[in-house]
């Protein structure tokens, strides 16, 4: 549990080139806390709410009045369109947020777990905040995003969306553009419907094509909000209107033998809505499309996406699970680099938690003042973890809508199951290895949809997708992975994560509810493309130093500024998982502008 010394040394192989910020001993940020905590569940909370108490105040304050609840508050118009209980005098004058969060809060209490409802007990006596308020702080997480994506589905479904894509030289090039063993045979280039894949569109195209993007809109597209791109640099389109609500976009495109390009669209249709002000068409979101032209010899799934500095998207949470072959002496090593809503807000209230209590083994994650969990941690059995969020419509929230559509008018929007951070709180006081951290993972009902990466001393490492399994599949919405199934992997040492499922990829069945489209998080979900720049980013950079990678050496990888949300980054972990190290770099904004500071989780 102390600071150390942070080592400088040559962190990469040479291929890699990249260095880590600064060395010299590490000088913690004065936002930043380490907090013991001793005890039974009660008595840790009293603790941490004492010692924390202004800035509990501080973080609920600041980040939940004063930002998240006026962000939510723009969704009401939307959300009410849908949901018109949303429009009763309960959630007006500025109170929609809050009483939208507490009704969840109350919700997922009941499946929290006793001995986590005592120690925010604890917390709230030790803090003066009532206890509604610290079950808020503790669950709006898993709540906000689970609205969030409810809210961002609405609108787009309201904007233009790409139905068809076109290489017209695809049918005639004497290639397999489509990766389905026959060579141009009818509808070669085409994809009609289209859907967003996590590999390329078409391969081995020529090093010149015409390409025709279909965009639909039953309020039509406006010529002059399409935005065409090949890689950060605009391309020149020509537009036609097919029909009212058709819009067909070509373009030349020209690029060298054996590369891979990118091309990003944009569209807006031509309503105009006035709510929220100012007037504004309803946008798609930007999507991607992935090419390789002749000689790159690569099928759909092996090309890796590049990075693409347009200035307009942000990388997402990332993280990367190491051991065996992959690191230097095989030593087991987890990491991550959490993005979500930093707000000017969470960097000033950070903290890392070290809970010894009086029954049970020791354990640490990175967190915030007033809230009894992390997206990070370890225990003294050496048992890790690392939580993205992967936004999906199979969580709680919709899966609540769907109980009461007989009467949408009277329907609201309220998560139910357990969240991510008390899931994992459970992880950290029960399991020993990475596979008993899978089989309680999978025992809980959760709220929203998740990507967490489990691992342990001796090497064992599992990544788990979850959600809230709406529609009853048959998995319990748990989805398992590892290395030997070779998903997001180089090869037996190594898996990364970001914010999208790689196993879980039909993550809801299409359906149509009061009007309102029900798709797949990859139709939608914004971090999608983004998570595929970014895991590619990073598989790049660890297949660079393969075998050689050890803490230093990652803490550089997921500083990197191509990998770093430099508006909401909110912290940096990476745990030595042998010997029960957890550095992290929080307490700043980005979270890897400072050092990494290490703590040591206390021996069993």
């Amino acid at each position: 549990m102390r600071p150390s010394t942070l080592v400088c040394s040559a962190t990469l192989a040479t291929a890699v080139t990249l260095t880590l910020t600064s060395c010299g001993p590490p000088v913690a940020p004065p936002t930043r806390e380490l907090v013991t905590l001793n005890g039974d569940a009660y008595s840790r909370g009293l603790q941490h709410g004492q010692q924390l108490s202004a800035k509990i105040k501080g973080f609920y304050t600041t980040l939940l009045t004063a930002s998240l609840f006026p962000y939510l508050g723009r969704e009401q118009p939307d959300i009410a369109t849908l949901l018109t209980e949303y429009g009763n005098d309960r959630y007006k004058n500025g109170r929609f947020a809050y009483e939208l969060l507490l009704d969840s809060a109350k919700s997922l209490e009941r499946s929290i777990p006793l001995s986590a409802r005592e120690e925010m007990r604890g917390i709230a006596d030790g803090s003066g905040l009532t206890y509604d308020e610290v079950l808020i702080l503790n669950t709006f997480v898993d709540s906000t995003l689970a609205v969030r994506g409810i809210a961002l589905a609405i609108r787009l479904s309201r904007a233009p969306v790409l139905e068809r894509v076109e290489v017209v030289e695809a049918g005639s090039d004497g290639a397999d553009n489509d990766g389905d063993g026959m060579t141009d045979e009818a509808g070669e280039g085409v994809l009609d419907p289209y859907n967003p894949t996590r590999g390329a569109t078409f391969v081995e195209l020529p090093a010149s094509f015409t390409l025709k993007l279909r965009v639909r809109d039953s309020d039509g597209v406006d010529p002059a909000l399409v935005r065409l791109q090949l890689g950060a640099e605009p391309l020149e389109a020509t537009k036609t209107e097919l029909a009212a609500d058709l819009l067909e976009v070509s373009a030349n495109v020209t690029a060298p033998a054996a590369s891979t390009l990118l091309v990003m669209l944009g569209a807006g249709d031509k309503k105009v809505l006035p709510n929220p002000p100012p007037d504004h068409a309803s946008f798609m979101r930007d999507t991607e499309l992935l090419f390789t032209t002749r000689g790159a010899g690569l099928t759909a799934d092996q090309v890796s996406w590049p990075v693409l500095s347009d200035g307009r998207t942000r990388p997402p949470s990332i993280a990367l699970s190491l051991q065996g072959p992959a690191t230097a002496g095989g030593a087991p090593l987890i990491a991550q680099h959490f993005a979500l809503l930093d707000a000017n807000t969470s960097y000033k209230h950070t903290a890392v938690f070290v809970h010894e209590p009086d029954k049970g083994r020791p354990f640490a994650y990175v967190g915030w003042a007033g809230v009894a969990w992390g997206f990070a941690g370890m225990n003294a059995s050496g048992v890790g973890y690392a939580c993205n969020s992967s936004d999906t419509l199979d969580n709680s929230v919709v899966g609540a809508v769907f109980d009461q559509v007989a009467d949408l008018s009277k329907a609201k929007l309220v998560a139910k199951g357990t969240p991510i951070g008390f899931a994992m709180r459970r992880v950290l006081e029960t399991a020993t290895d990475a596979a008993q951290a899978a089989t309680i993972t999978r025992g809980f009902e959760h709220a929203y949809g998740w990507s967490c990466l489990l691992g342990d001393a001796a090497g064992g490492q599992r990544a788990v997708e979850v959600d809230s399994d709406v529609f009853k599949e048959g998995s319990m919405g748990f989805y398992e992975y590892g290395t030997a199934e070779r998903l997001s992997s180089n090869g037996d040492g190594d898996l990364v994560i970001a914010s999208d499922y790689t196993k879980n990829v039909n993550d809801i069945v299409r359906l149509t509810v009061a009007g309102q489209k029900i798709v797949p998080q990859r139709e939608w979900a914004g971090t999608f493309f983004r998570s595929r720049r970014a895991a590619s980013h990073l598989l790049r950079d660890v297949k660079a130093a393969y075998g050689q990678l050890d803490r230093a050496s990652v803490q550089a990888i997921i500083s990197n500024p191509e990998v770093v949300d430099m508006s909401d980054s909110m912290n940096a972990v990476v745990l030595d998982l042998k010997n029960r190290k957890l550095w992290s770099a929080h307490g700043q904004v980005p979270a890897t502008k400072g050092p990494f500071i290490e703590t040591e989780v206390p021996a069993p």
